[in-house]
């Protein structure tokens, strides 16, 4: 029988960007709730879209950052087939609107939110000195907690995209005991489920929208990215959703006061109190 899924896919751009919040290291998790009718149905459609489209370029897997920059398996393709490929997830994803949950994690954010402590620390195979290990796990704890999932019948499947560990591969992880068959999670090749596929077109296109806004210059491709998102509404639960006037406004700006706004809601650190530590650190 079909259960409920958790796809969890990462995401990140390897070059430090205009804003002040940004030390150059972000690591971000994307996780997408599924219902099994939905597991089922948009397999389906990617499955009929790799035959529609991509079987006829000989191409094996959707992969958004060569589909939108025109790159590897995509360098040769038409823009107008890589157009297709992204109004075609687009429409896919309006249609059911699955919800999403993103953890993001930087070395300044750990200092910012006093977590040092949490560095010495190994968990269940998470090595907590390592971005990628903590992030992913405070992605986990965060969907643990949300009254999102409630709203579906335990026990879930949750499968992330292999870089980790192996394809095929399966970790335990007692957190996650009340939600999950064994307290695991499973490690796969995105090539091996479309599922995955579609994970990787909504963190790719999220990861960029954002990349945009730290970095303030934006390409005709960017802003066409800009407009599908706006077009595909996702339904990110823990983002805030704000209008920014593209023309007349600093995106960089608008991003670090949105950001500054949110850290003293929380409590965390100054900017005079994060460069401090990070000072002595040296």
């Amino acid at each position: 029988m079909t259960k409920p899924a958790i796809y969890i896919d990462d995401t990140g751009t390897p070059q430090k960007s205009l804003s002040k919040y940004d030390p150059g290291n972000w690591k971000s998790f994307v996780a997408v709730l599924l219902t099994p009718k939905e597991r089922l149905e948009i397999t389906n459609l990617i499955s009929n879209l790799k035959r529609e489209i991509l079987h006829k370029i000989n191409i094996d897997e959707f992969h958004f950052t060569d589909i939108f920059s025109g790159t590897g398996q995509f360098k040769k393709i038409d823009l107008n087939i890589r157009l297709e490929i992204f109004y075609s997830f687009i429409n896919i994803y309006k249609y059911y609107k699955c919800p999403i949950l993103i953890q993001s994690l930087n070395d300044d954010d750990i200092i910012r939110n006093q977590m040092s402590n949490f560095r010495k620390q190994k968990i269940d195979g998470f090595d907590f000195e390592q971005n990628e290990h903590l992030c992913l796990w405070l992605l986990l704890a965060r969907i643990k907690s949300h009254d999102i999932i409630k709203k579906y019948n335990f026990p879930f499947e949750i499968f992330v995209d292999a870089g980790k560990q192996k394809p095929d591969t399966s970790q335990k992880i007692n957190l996650l005991r009340s939600i999950t068959e064994n307290s695991e999670i499973k490690y796969i090749d995105s090539k091996s489920d479309p599922l995955m596929q579609f994970i990787d077109f909504i963190a790719f296109t999220l990861n960029r929208c954002r990349w945009i806004l730290m970095n303030g210059k934006n390409s005709q491709g960017d802003n066409i990215l800009l407009q599908m998102a706006e077009l595909a509404n996702f339904n990110a639960l823990n983002m805030e959703r704000k209008i920014i006037d593209l023309e007349n406004e600093s995106t960089v700006t608008a991003y670090d006061k949105l950001l500054r706004e949110k850290y003293d809601l929380n409590g965390n650190l100054s900017d005079k109190e994060v460069e401090k530590i990070k000072a002595r650190k040296k």
